[in-house]
């Protein structure tokens, strides 16, 4: 049986030293997830910078701030389609500060990043090979 090689672009990622995750950051299916994650994740962190201002009592305001974390937990592992955030964060809370911004938001960044980084990569491969074939043709 013959097998045939092609690349996929699916590239293997590094998060932090902590995991490895595997996507393809030109893929618009990928494009779109992490788009909605995205959204997801401001609206919680909006959530709890409301909430903080009309909730007064202090366990009240560490109850909500767990359990939305779980739900920013729960976006973020659907997106990369596996556990990352315990080996990533362990324990740390993601409304957590790091740089002047939430843990979440370092990573989504760092993520946005790299698919704007190989978006550009691979536009100028596409025009490259497009060029060789097309130059052939013109006269």
């Amino acid at each position: 049986m013959k097998s045939i090689s092609f690349d996929t672009g699916i590239n293997e990622y590094d998060l932090g030293g902590k995991v490895t995750v595997h996507f393809n950051p030109t893929d618009v299916g990928f494009l779109e997830k992490l788009s909605e994650s995205f959204a997801a994740l401001d609206l919680i962190q909006e959530e709890v910078k409301l909430s903080q201002e009309e909730i007064t009592d202090e366990k009240d305001v560490f109850n909500l701030a767990k359990n939305l974390d779980g739900k920013m937990r729960d976006i973020l592992n659907a997106l990369f389609g596996m556990d990352v955030c315990t080996p990533l964060f362990g324990g740390m809370n993601l409304f957590a500060s790091a740089g002047g911004l939430p843990v979440w938001a370092n990573l989504m960044l760092a993520v946005a990043d790299e698919v704007e980084v190989c978006m550009q990569g691979e536009l100028k491969k596409r025009e490259a090979k497009i060029s060789k074939y097309t130059a052939k043709y013109h006269v």
